[in-house]
Formats: structure tokens, C-alpha cells, sequence
């Protein structure tokens, strides 16, 4: 099935939404690239050429493809005349119920009868409320910032969702080389959203107690906590451990973890303050005025420069 998709409509244009037309494109899809405004779509189509650039630069695609990708992504303020010949649909508008039930039910009238839709939701679960005339046809397809970058895709079946939606999208995610994980069913922030939240909690009672600075934070996290597991994940570090001494730890905790009620101070100051992160040019780091785009870029050659020496492993799975 996989040869008889040909294009891709992406609808949202956004955090998520650029690089997702951007990852279809490279892989040969012709894709449609939908926003309610021209000003999203003019910086996704600026972000989606830097992040060629980054590529060619450091050797994952050869400079001359770079026009061709981007003359495979049509922008445009019509979902109707974005997918209304779509193989798959990709929503990834705001995490709000009735802009997403909104945007499927369009999306439902205007597509084919054949034409898979999906959407990047993070903490919604669309098949609780999305009605579409082709539930078998309905699944999530949740990636991760940058997604032209991050191998990692989940993918969620919804109760009506039949096999062979799953394993086409499933395909089509494997030919990009990228790294599927099947859902039996649905949880809110999948789990890498899940593992964060967790870790969020824990940060920001550092961070608001003065016990570190996120240079610090970061630091640690890096070299202590994200190199071990490139190799041995979260599981399996407790196989290396011992689960007789993870056991004991339960039963006789000798950290106090931030409660799950701890209300954050530092970042809500931050956001009072204007203070939003990469985009305006301060958040919990200053960036001295270097642009989005510009920043974007070093982020994206050290993540180029990761996937390499991971994918130079023989194998990533797990120790045996």
C-alpha cells in the first residue's frame, strides 16, 4: 500500500507542523502545508530552509536536493484546497478539543474516502470525541521536536482503528527511517511526554529553591542521566542495578520527592516577564538576540552529530 501514497497534507504549520511537511518532503511525498495565517506559514518556510541547510551542511542530504524538497511543499490557507486529494491527513493544530474536532470534521468532508487521518496530539485522546464517517481509518501519529530529527513516532490505534491503517503508517514511518512505537490503546503523553512531566516537577523545585543553576541541571541531566540511557534506556538500567536493591528502595525510600501538587514560581515569572524561550530570545537561558533560526541550527547539528554516533553502534536495542 505504501507506493499508492502520494501526498501528504499537513494542517498546522507551527512548533510541529514545519517539520513535519519538511520530513515528508524529504522522503518524496508531495505535501500540502496548511495555516490560518500567511505570517506561519512565511517563518515555517524560512525554519524549513534552514533546517535543509543544516542537513546538507552536515552531510545527510546533498545541497542540489534542497530546492527540490521544497518544491515538493505547496503552503496554503485553504484546507480544502490542501487536502481535499491528500493520501494522509496530519493535524497538528492547538491542544484544544473543539479546534481539533473542527479540524477532522473538515478534514473528514474534504478528503477521500481512502485518505488516513492522524493527529500529533500529545494529552488529547481525539477517539473520545473526534466523529469522522471512517473510524477505521483514524489513528495518532505523535512526534517529537524536531521531527525531521527524532527518530521516535508513537502511534496509537484508536478501538475502530483496523490493522491495516496501522501498519501502513507504520511503514511509511520505518521507509523515513524513523523509529515507530505501537500504542495497544491510548495514555495521555504516550512516553517520553510522561518520563518529562515527572522530571519538570522535580527541576523546577531546584530551580525555585536555588539549589542550581539550569546550566547546572542541564549538566547533570546530560552526563548522568541521558548518556546511560542511549545504551541501557530506563529499563534495563535496573537489570545493571540490581532489582533487589531498586526493591529495597521502595519499600524504605530515602529521597523525598517534590510533591505532585508543587506549584512552579521561576517559569511563571519568566512568562510574566515576556520571557518565553527560544523564539523571543530569553526564557530560563538568554541568548543575546541570536535569531530562532540561527538557533535552531546549532541545536540541530548536535542532534545530527548524536544520530550519528548512534546509528555507528551495531546495534541500539537492548544488552542481551
Amino acid at each position: 500500500m505504501n507506493k499508492d501514497i502520494n501526498k501528504v497534507a499537513v494542517v498546522g504549520a507551527g512548533i510541529m507542523g514545519h517539520g513535519l511537511a519538511q520530513v515528508f518532503a524529504q522522503a518524496g511525498y508531495e505535501v500540502s502545508l496548511v495555516s490560518r495565517t500567511q505570517k506561519t506559514l512565511d517563518r515555517a518556510s524560512v525554519l524549513i530552509e534552514s533546517s535543509l541547510n543544516t542537513m546538507a551542511q552536515e552531510g545527510l542530504i546533498e545541497r542540489g536536493q534542497i530546492s527540490e524538497i521544497i518544491g515538493r511543499i505547496t503552503p496554503t490557507m485553504s484546507v480544502e484546497e490542501g487536502a481535499h486529494d491528500a493520501d494522509i491527513a496530519i493535524e497538528t493544530v492547538v491542544e484544544d478539543r473543539e479546534a481539533k474536532k473542527e479540524i477532522f470534521a473538515q478534514l473528514d468532508a474534504i478528503c477521500p474516502p481512502r485518505t488516513i487521518l492522524a493527529s500529533n496530539t500529545t494529552t488529547l485522546n481525539i477517539f473520545d470525541f473526534v466523529e469522522v464517517s471512517r473510524p477505521d481509518k483514524l489513528l495518532l501519529a505523535h512526534w517529537y521536536v524536531p521531527p525531521e530529527l527524532i527518530p521516535l513516532v508513537d502511534v496509537v490505534r484508536g478501538p475502530q482503528t483496523d490493522e491495516a491503517s496501522i501498519e501502513l503508517m507504520v511503514g511509511i514511518l520505518k521507509k523515513m527511517g524513523k523509529r515507530p512505537v505501537v500504542f495497544k490503546r491510548y495514555t495521555s503523553g504516550y512516553v517520553v511526554s510522561r518520563f518529562q512531566i515527572a522530571l519538570q516537577r522535580e527541576l523546577y523545585y531546584l530551580l525555585d529553591n536555588d539549589y542550581l543553576t539550569p546550566e547546572d541541571i542541564d549538566e547533570a541531566a546530560k552526563f548522568g542521566l541521558a548518556l546511560r540511557m542511549m545504551v541501557v534506556g530506563v529499563v534495563q538500567r535496573f537489570d545493571f542495578g540490581g532489582l533487589d536493591l531498586s526493591t529495597r528502595s521502595l519499600e524504605k525510600p530515602s529521597i523525598q520527592l517534590t510533591p505532585p501538587d508543587y506549584k512552579p514560581r521561576k517559569i511563571f515569572e519568566l512568562v510574566r516577564e515576556g520571557h518565553l524561550g527560544v523564539k523571543p530570545g530569553r526564557g530560563f537561558y538568554d541568548y543575546k538576540g541570536r535569531s530562532e533560526a540561527e538557533l535552531c541550527h546549532e541545536r540541530d547539528v548536535r542532534l545530527i552529530h548524536m544520530l550519528k554516533a548512534v546509528q555507528s553502534l551495531k546495534d541500539t536495542g537492548p544488552i542481551r
